[in-house]
C-alpha cells in the first residue's frame, strides 16, 4: 500500500475499493461462469420468459390511486430495486431502471418482463435520487439522462460514481464514502457499507465503491441494501449506527434475487434467508424483498425470492407487488 493511503480506511486500496474484512469471497470456476453465461445467452436467443401470476404488478390507475392515499411517509416499488420514496414533502427516487434490459447495449442482455409501475416522465417532482453502485440494473445512464427537471434534483452516488452523470444537469451530485452522510431539504442520507463490487467494462473493477444507505426524514427511516452479500458484523455495525443516529429503522428494502447458482453468486448477493438475517441485523421493524420480479439476472423459479424470503421473515415481512404503496409507520 502506498504511503498516501496509510491513513486511509480499509476498503481504500490503490485505484479503488475493496470489501470489509472478512467478506466473502466472490468468484466462481471458470466452468461455472461458462456455463452460467451460456445459459443466459440462450435464454435470451429463445425469449423463455417464466411463468408470471397476472396479479403480479398493479395497473396504472391503482398505482396512482395508491400514491394518492398514502400516509406522508411511503415506498413506492417501481420494480427491481428502483422505488419512489416519500418522507414529508420530499421525493426520493432509488437506484432508477426504466428501460428494457439491464445492460450497456439496447439489442442483448437481461431483458425486463415486466413494465415500470411508474413512468420515467411522471416523475417531474423528484428532489433525491440514490444509486447503490455502477452495475446496469442499478446505474442506468439511459434513465438519468430522461429524467424530467434533473435541475431540481440532487443525485447521491458513491465515490467515484458522479463522473458518469456530470453533464446531465442536476441541480448537485455529492459523492459519498461509507458512514458519510448529506441532507437535502431536511432527509439525511447516510451511506454504509454493501459487500459486493462494482464494473462497467471489463477494465474498471473495484474502480468505484458501492453502498448500502438510510434515508431519515420526517420521523422515520427507510434501509436500502444496494446490491450484498451477509457478513458476520458489518449489518450489526449499520443497525447499532442507524439505532444512535435515527433510533430505529422503520423498514428495509432488502435485496433478495439473482442469487441461484450460489457459486456463481456467493460473495456477491445474498439468498432471501440471509436478505432476512441482513435486516434482522440492521434492526428493521418490517422488510421488503426486492431485486427480484423484474429482470431475469439469474435461474431461481420467479416467485421463489418472495416465497422463501415471506417464510423466514414472518410478520416482519412486507410483500408488495410492483406498483403497490406501503405507508411507513413511524413509532
Amino acid at each position: 500500500m502506498s504511503d498516501r493511503l496509510q491513513d486511509k480506511p480499509y476498503h481504500h486500496i490503490d485505484g479503488g475499493f475493496r470489501n470489509p474484512p472478512n467478506s466473502p469471497e466472490h468468484g466462481s470456476s471458470l466452468a461455472v461462469r461458462l456455463s452460467f453465461f451460456s445459459k443466459m445467452i440462450w435464454r435470451n436467443i429463445t425469449g423463455y420468459r417464466d411463468n408470471i401470476p397476472p396479479d403480479f404488478a398493479l395497473e396504472g390507475e391503482e398505482v396512482q390511486s395508491q400514491l394518492a392515499m398514502a400516509g406522508d411517509n411511503s415506498v413506492t416499488w417501481i420494480g427491481h430495486a428502483t422505488f419512489l420514496v416519500k418522507l414529508g414533502d420530499v421525493k426520493v427516487l432509488t437506484d432508477p431502471i426504466f428501460s428494457k434490459r439491464a445492460s450497456p447495449v439496447s439489442f442483448a442482455g437481461p431483458s425486463r418482463i415486466v413494465r415500470p409501475a411508474i413512468e420515467l416522465d411522471d416523475l417531474i417532482d423528484i428532489d433525491v435520487i440514490i444509486i447503490s453502485h455502477s452495475h446496469y440494473d442499478h446505474l442506468d445512464l439511459d434513465s438519468l439522462a430522461n429524467l424530467p427537471n434533473p435541475q431540481r434534483v440532487t443525485l447521491i452516488v458513491p465515490l467515484g460514481l458522479g463522473i458518469y452523470a456530470k453533464d446531465m444537469g442536476f441541480k448537485a451530485i455529492v459523492e459519498l464514502d461509507w458512514y458519510e452522510r448529506t441532507q437535502v431539504k431536511g432527509v439525511e442520507v447516510a451511506a454504509y457499507p454493501a459487500i459486493h463490487w462494482s464494473s462497467r467494462s471489463g477494465f474498471d473493477k473495484d474502480k468505484t465503491l458501492w453502498m448500502s444507505y438510510a434515508m431519515n426524514g420526517n420521523g422515520a427511516t427507510i434501509y436500502h441494501t444496494g446490491d450484498t452479500e451477509t457478513h458476520p458484523t458489518v449489518f450489526k455495525d449499520i443497525g447499532a449506527d442507524i439505532a444512535k443516529n435515527y433510533g430505529k429503522c422503520d423498514l428495509g428494502l432488502m435485496s433478495v434475487g439473482a442469487y441461484n447458482p450460489r457459486p456463481m453468486m456467493r460473495g456477491a448477493h445474498m439468498d432471501p434467508e440471509g436478505g432476512v438475517q441482513v435486516g434482522l441485523d440492521v434492526g428493521c421493524t418490517a422488510m421488503v424483498p426486492m431485486h427480484w420480479g423484474t429482470f431475469m439476472l439469474s435461474f431461481e423459479p420467479f416467485l421463489e425470492p418472495m416465497e422463501r424470503f415471506k417464510l423466514a421473515a414472518g410478520n416482519k415481512a412486507r410483500i408488495m407487488r410492483i406498483g403497490e404503496t406501503f405507508t411507513v409507520e413511524a413509532k
